[in-house]
């Protein structure tokens, strides 16, 4: 056989140096610390200040704010047709010059109800 010219595999064949001589036990270290640390960055993310509960935080005080536009939304409306109706009906306006402002047309009699006194059993 030629000198420059060598089998494949392992000199000596058999299993590679480093498993002969014990080394097997570095990447699988160094694979459980990977492992380790994914699961540590997972952990971080899932129960940490930016992971799932602040998530499940910012839904509720989305839908709450949705919840209040809707409410602002309506009232906005209604106080759209109170204007409205403020503008263009002469009754609206008569109405709220009684109720608010204690008017009354000339000739007539504003009669103001009191309550009953509540009476003391003696």
């Amino acid at each position: 056989m030629f000198a420059f010219a060598r089998p494949a595999g392992p000199a000596g064949g058999g299993a590679p140096r480093a498993v002969r001589r014990g080394r097997v036990w570095l990447p699988r270290a160094a694979m459980w610390m990977a492992t380790a640390a994914v699961l540590a960055g997972v952990a971080l993310v899932q129960l940490g200040d930016s992971g799932v509960p602040a998530w499940r935080r910012l839904r509720a005080q989305d839908a709450q704010l949705g919840r209040e536009v809707d409410e602002l939304t309506s009232r906005n409306a209604q106080l759209r047709r109170e204007l409205e109706s403020l503008r263009t009906d002469p009754e609206t306006l008569e109405r709220l010059a009684r109720e608010k402002a204690g008017m009354r047309r000339p000739g007539e009699e504003v009669l103001i109800v009191l309550p009953a006194p509540e009476s003391r059993p003696e």
